[in-house]
């Protein structure tokens, strides 16, 4: 029995040091505890703005401490959370950026370790928020409409270069290893997004424009037609040699899911037919619906943070930075970590501080996308997730997406001298 107690405590205690002491040497994962933090941020949003009950707590008897009562409800609940969260991340963004110029490479242990003290921090942090007055939530609100913008254009650039890399990707693996599956994968690829965005858009046809004369929503979904043909075309001419089938493909696709999230935020009763399926919605539809709210957002912002620094042309191997000096095979070897050149220490830190930057404005973007852009508190069971704001809002970046892909394909024929790489 004493040797198991023993042994207990010596897991407990070594999980307690990795999770709240700077033993994390390794940044392949470091990302991971915040993308968790984000997700569960959202979930929370998501819960308790469905929630129309008022915050407060029983300490005992007829003794009650109140929060903020009916101002915390729907929206007001949603900007809260997220405000913890863009606080949260915005002191990541300002004390990696401290750390590198007081002392270069504790910012990379900051940022890789004490994740337990972290959430510890979070969590009076985000009851604190259920204590600020209304009007400092508008405020806030504000300055998200405000910045979730330039997360929108972030987007649209990063969809467009993931494109193209994973295009080239496999058509690399497929000249350079012989494997001509690579190939067949590409086209299998392209042609399954293609058929997928035309049976969206034909269902959208039926969802979105029977209900009378609609003449906005069969305009959104005839530019989902005509714009795609015209770039895909576009894309397979010889005179634009860096264009891909596939990439038109993926752009189409995800053109097609912003048009629909645009078309289901129309809160026109006469042409959105979603509106009343949202109200007979069941318990188990909403959960879904949640989760798959909650993992997509959460995998598009973790992607995005991941990858905004290879935007500005700066290399994201951090591994190059983690190396090791000498062989250690097990845990409790002692051996010496190499020193960072000083490339090594300006690539890692950027990697982390647009990383930061990037779950920052995520962020705010997510309360403008749970709130659907609205100044309006929409809290009725079949307004709750439609809005004018959000209709428009994302008609725009619809616009944007395909506007920038054009331009991308055009751009290198129009300016020959100047380098797109």
């Amino acid at each position: 029995m004493s040797c198991c107690g023993c042994l207990c405590a010596v897991c407990c205690c070594s999980a307690c040091s990795k999770a709240f002491g700077a033993t994390n040497k390794s940044t392949k994962y470091s990302k991971v505890p915040y993308a968790l933090l984000f997700f569960g941020g959202i979930i929370l949003s998501v819960i308790l703005r469905n929630n129309q009950s008022s915050f407060g707590f029983t300490l005992f008897g007829d003794i009650e401490l109140q929060g903020c009562g009916s101002d915390c409800q729907s929206d007001q609940a949603v900007y809260r959370v997220t405000l913890a969260m863009t606080l949260f991340f915005a002191a990541h963004t300002l004390i990696v950026g401290i750390l590198y110029f007081v002392a270069e490479d504790k910012g990379k242990v900051f940022n890789d370790a004490f994740f337990g003290w972290k959430f510890l921090l979070f969590i009076p942090l985000l009851v604190g928020m259920f204590f600020i007055n209304r009007d400092r939530m508008e405020e806030f609100a504000q300055a998200a409409r405000v910045f979730s913008l330039f997360f929108i254009l972030i987007q649209c650039v990063a969809l467009v270069d993931t494109a193209y890399k994973l295009n080239v990707y496999m058509v690399k693996q497929a000249d350079d290893n012989g494997q001509t599956w690579w190939l067949y994968l590409n086209i299998f690829g392209s042609v399954l997004l293609f058929a997928g965005s035309i049976v969206v858009i034909a269902f959208s046809f039926v969802w979105f424009t029977e209900g009378g004369e609609c003449s906005i929503e069969k305009f959104i979904l005839s530019t989902l037609i005509i714009v795609p043909i015209i770039y895909t075309i576009l894309s397979i001419t010889e005179k634009i040699v860096h264009g891909s089938l596939f990439v038109s493909a993926a752009v189409t696709a995800y053109a097609t899911y912003i048009g629909y999230s645009a078309l289901a935020a129309d809160p026109s009763t006469v042409c959105n037919s979603t509106i009343e399926r949202a109200r007979n919605a069941t318990t188990y539809q909403i959960v879904i619906g949640i989760l798959f709210i909650g993992l997509s957002i959460t995998y598009i912002a973790f992607k995005m943070g991941l990858e905004a620094s290879g935007l500005f042309n700066v290399q994201q191997d951090e591994e190059e930075g983690d190396v090791k000096k000498g062989e250690q095979t097990e845990e409790g070897e002692e051996g010496e970590e190499a020193k960072l050149t000083p490339e090594q220490i300006e690539n890692i830190f950027f990697n982390n501080f647009t990383f930061h930057v990037i779950m920052t404005i995520a962020s705010m973007y997510v309360a403008m996308l749970l709130t659907r852009w609205s100044s309006q508190d929409y809290s009725g069971d079949g307004t709750r997730y439609v809005s004018e704001e959000s209709f428009w809002v994302q008609t725009s970046s619809l616009w944007l997406l395909m506007i920038l892909y054009i331009w991308t394909l055009c751009a290198p024929v129009l300016f020959p001298d100047r380098d797109f790489t």
